[in-house]
């Protein structure tokens, strides 16, 4: 499809908010989606704990290269970005930081997200031991804005350091 799109010229922009699977970007793909008018490409990386990742949906070499593919068709760095989970069950703050900045040092921006746990789902029975509220029984506790799942309880301060963090890297200063 996106072949038919360069090869007609459309004027075409695309937006992908919901992140695209980063390790389905070849650099073929990279140069499809450059050409036929990506403009903001958002990927779901949501940790680089490799050791404690929930599921193995890429690897840190499989990230490297998409991002590496993407800035090799054009992208620049206000193009990209990477959606970081925080809040996950008994995530550490050493984890938040280094997914921050590692993400930046590829090049691209850190778009953080916040967990929200969801019953029956793999990381419900973490969420349920790691929180420190009644998430089993009582749904207004699962609420992201309260991160139920962080160890010692939620904390503005981690959340402000952390934000800002991010926001410094999105703003360019880097």
């Amino acid at each position: 499809m996106l072949e038919r799109i360069v090869q007609e010229a459309l004027p075409i922009r695309f937006h992908t908010p919901n992140a695209i699977h980063i390790r389905e970007i070849t650099s073929k793909v990279a140069k499809l989606m450059f050409q036929s008018g990506f403009k903001q490409i958002r990927m779901g990386l949501e940790t680089i704990d490799f050791n404690h990742r929930n599921d193995q949906k890429l690897t840190f070499t499989e990230f490297n290269t998409a991002v590496r593919h993407l800035k090799q068709a054009g992208f620049k760095r206000h193009d990209m970005g990477a959606y970081l989970l925080i809040g996950l069950p008994k995530q550490k703050q050493e984890s938040i930081i280094q997914s921050i900045d590692c993400v930046n040092k590829n090049g691209i921006q850190p778009i953080l997200a916040y967990y929200t746990p969801i019953p029956h789902t793999r990381l419900w029975s973490k969420a349920v031991e790691s929180s420190c509220y009644d998430i089993a029984n009582d749904p207004l506790f699962t609420n992201n804005t309260i991160f139920p799942c962080t160890p010692n309880g939620f904390n503005w301060k981690e959340l402000s350091d952390y934000q800002a963090r991010a926001r410094k890297y999105q703003e360019g200063d880097h």
